[in-house]
């Protein structure tokens, strides 16, 4: 299934909601949903295996919490037992745009730099592990960075995007004849 980015974003963030996840944490999970998806880097998986695994160790939970804290990257930094750390990649992308750094992340088979230019993987044979790996992150000189290629859109397997789905309609408020009555939805009066 093919949707937009926005489409994307809009569905991963009501399915982080119907997880039981607030809504703050919830839109976190959108923009690091979009912008993997941006640089084909997740179709969605990545995204629901975080959402159904959320908890202290998760790079849902981490990501954003890096990025309240504002590390300065003045010495290498390692976190261990990150689960799903692709996830950690967009919030890297964050902090290096609102810092004007470049970071080099690492853990396992996986390597990539991310700056305000964008995430371009070095090594990619790890980019689908769930963990628990320790995570490095370190600055480094400004770099040129390989073209990046940017997609429009996400093509989200079927089964994928109704686990998602299942979680985000848990947001949504069952109609009831009140509602209807009172203006809620085409009511009794509809005249397609």
């Amino acid at each position: 299934m093919s949707f937009s980015l926005n489409e994307y974003e809009a569905l991963c963030k009501k399915a982080a909601r119907g997880s039981g996840m607030h809504w703050g944490q919830s839109e976190e999970v959108g923009k690091a949903a979009r912008c993997l998806g941006t640089y084909g880097l997740d179709d969605g998986r990545l995204v629901l295996r975080a959402i159904e695994t959320f908890g202290p160790q998760n790079s849902l939970w981490l990501g954003p919490a890096l990025c309240d804290k504002g590390w300065a990257f003045k010495k290498l930094l390692v976190i261990e037992g990150v689960k799903e750390p692709a996830l950690m990649l967009p919030f890297l992308h964050m902090l290096g745009l609102d810092q004007n750094v470049v970071l080099h992340a690492t853990w396992g088979r996986f390597a990539a730099i991310v700056s305000s230019a964008g995430i371009d993987c070095i090594l990619r044979d790890d980019l689908c592990e769930d963990g628990p790996v320790d995570l490095s992150i370190s600055k480094i000189p400004s770099s040129q960075n390989s073209a990046l290629f940017l997609q429009s859109r996400i093509h989200i397997p079927l089964e994928t995007f109704q686990r998602l789905n299942s979680f985000a309609h848990k947001t949504y408020a069952p109609a009831t004849e009140k509602s209807r009555l009172a203006g809620a939805g085409a009511g009794l009066g509809d005249n397609d």
